[in-house]
């Protein structure tokens, strides 16, 4: 049954990947997938309602399956695998989140379950979830975009732990780590902070405490603000296709069925 699952799931996943082409000309998404607390479980898939399937969870009518992880190394763009909707470069930075927190949840968990910081990855979408909500900014994308900046937040690059850094916030170069916040709520606030300064010329609710706010605010008021994930490549960080990469993870995301079971 492992086998198959795993098989069924790479075999769906090859058919939407386009090698070194970043929209797929037949956008065909992979299979989604069943999370729960315990595993994956292809089977609730065929549960007629979501109260049937997350009755089904909450009975732990669930598998573990290891094989979970070849969908993580997907979505970690080891392959250049792209899974874009054709009008990608117009998703704006603001507006209502599509994910739900169990789909953040699932795909962080599908990497990494223990994280190097004072949060789990339920507090940690919990906090995208309120502190974006009070901007207007779409948590679930901001959180797609912590994922890629941290490793799932195994951090192992310029930015250690300790930072609450989930942005890259002030690290300019491979020695310079960047800003330090003392919780993890700071650090996500800081970073909804910072997209906002790109994309709103409407000050943040809460006190600023994004160290490069007014440095970003003041260019694009002059400027022009940035509304879309799109216009961030080369600019918030170097690379050219920086928002594919988040919008790769924010499509994986979407086509996750999460089901938690209650508590």
């Amino acid at each position: 049954m492992k086998k198959c699952l795993a098989l069924t799931l790479l075999l769906s996943l090859t058919l939407c990947s386009t090698m070194g082409e970043a929209v797929p000309k037949k956008n065909i998404g992979p299979e989604p997938i069943v999370i729960s607390a315990r595993g994956v479980n292809k089977a609730l898939l065929d549960l007629e309602s979501p109260e049937k399937r997350r009755e089904a969870a909450s009975q732990n009518k669930v598998v573990t399956d290891p094989n979970l992880k070849i969908l993580a190394d997907i979505l970690l763009d080891k392959e250049k695998i792209w899974h874009l909707n054709n009008n990608y470069k117009e998703v704006v930075i603001q507006g209502q989140a599509l994910a739900t927190r169990d789909q953040a949840r699932a795909l962080l968990e599908a990497y990494n379950r223990k994280l190097p910081i004072d949060a789990t990855p339920a507090e940690m979408v919990e906090l995208y979830y309120e502190e974006a909500a009070s901007e207007n900014i779409k948590w679930d994308i901001a959180f797609c975009q912590a994922l890629l900046e941290t490793g799932f937040f195994t951090f192992g690059g310029t930015v250690v732990p300790e930072q609450n850094n989930f942005c890259g916030l002030g690290t300019t170069s491979a020695t310079v780590r960047g800003a330090y916040f003392l919780t993890p709520r700071y650090g996500v606030r800081a970073h909804i902070q910072h997209l906002l300064a790109y994309c709103s010329p409407t000050l943040p609710k809460t006190q600023i405490i994004d160290p490069r706010y007014y440095l970003v605010y003041n260019q694009k008021k002059r400027d022009g603000f940035f509304t879309r994930w799109y216009q961030l490549n080369g600019k918030w960080a170097t690379g050219s296709d920086y928002s594919e990469k988040i919008l790769n993870l924010y499509k994986q995301m979407l086509n996750i069925v999460a089901v938690y079971p209650a508590k």
